[in-house]
């Protein structure tokens, strides 16, 4: 039983995670950010009726710089334990989910 604790706790605090697996998984957490927030940047240029949340456009703006430096620091540092790195991983994932659910939810505006 203490075997499979300590096991699992070494797991957990590993900080080996392969160069490429890297890569691929910063490189997709980009291209899904990158993609949210230029989804509403173009609903926003095509659109009609939304001038209002122009405030909105500006906090994307910034939402997704942040969100490329946090990105860059993972790819950037190994020693990052993998309990970490993963919930990190899962943070970006679903404050993203929860940006577009906000973002698309906004009514136009009444004039």
């Amino acid at each position: 039983m203490t075997e499979n604790l300590t096991e699992a706790k070494e797991k957990l605090l590993s900080t080996e995670y392969p160069r490429w697996r890297n890569l691929l998984s910063c490189t997709i957490l980009v291209l899904f950010t990158t993609g949210m927030v230029s989804g509403w940047w173009y609903a926003y240029h095509t659109a009609s009726d939304i001038e209002c949340h122009k405030g909105m456009l500006y906090f994307s703006a910034v939402w997704l710089a942040v969100q490329w430096v946090v990105i860059g620091y993972l790819y950037r540092y190994q020693n990052i334990p993998k309990f970490a790195r993963e919930a990190i991983n899962l943070l970006i994932l679903l404050g993203n989910v929860w940006f577009g659910l906000f973002i698309f939810s906004l009514q136009p505006c009444t004039q």
